[in-house]
């Protein structure tokens, strides 16, 4: 299955793509970079996306890049506070991408999931 509905209306810009075996979830960059940007912000520990991101490495460099810790990506994303996000227009949007990343991971837990970024 293809959830591509974070993408629709940003075709042609930087899209991230989680991936799991048949399974794929794309949305645009600019709503990943944003969330990691905020996790930043909540003081979420630097290790695994979080790292990558901080540090400027990983997807962006090595795509498709492996997701190690699934519990810990998990853990950080539902650390995410929409109440420091200061871009309104993303707000309702950034909520559900959130949740439907959470809801990607939990259910493909037991696949190796990569994030592939275009």
């Amino acid at each position: 299955m293809i959830d591509s509905r974070f993408y629709e209306g940003f075709e042609g810009e930087a899209e991230l793509t989680f991936v799991a075996d048949n399974n794929k979830l794309v949305i645009w960059n600019g709503y990943f970079e944003t969330v990691l940007d905020n996790l930043l912000d909540c003081n979420v520990e630097k290790e695994g996306i979080v790292k990558k991101h901080f540090n400027h490495e990983g997807w962006y460099d090595d795509s498709p890049w492996l997701i190690k810790d699934n519990s810990l990506t998990i853990n950080q994303l539902k650390r995410f506070n929409i109440n420091k996000i200061n871009q309104a227009l993303m707000k309702d949007e950034l909520e559900e991408v959130v949740q439907t990343i959470i809801s990607f991971l939990e259910t493909n837990r037991l696949s190796k999931i990569y994030i592939e970024y275009e």
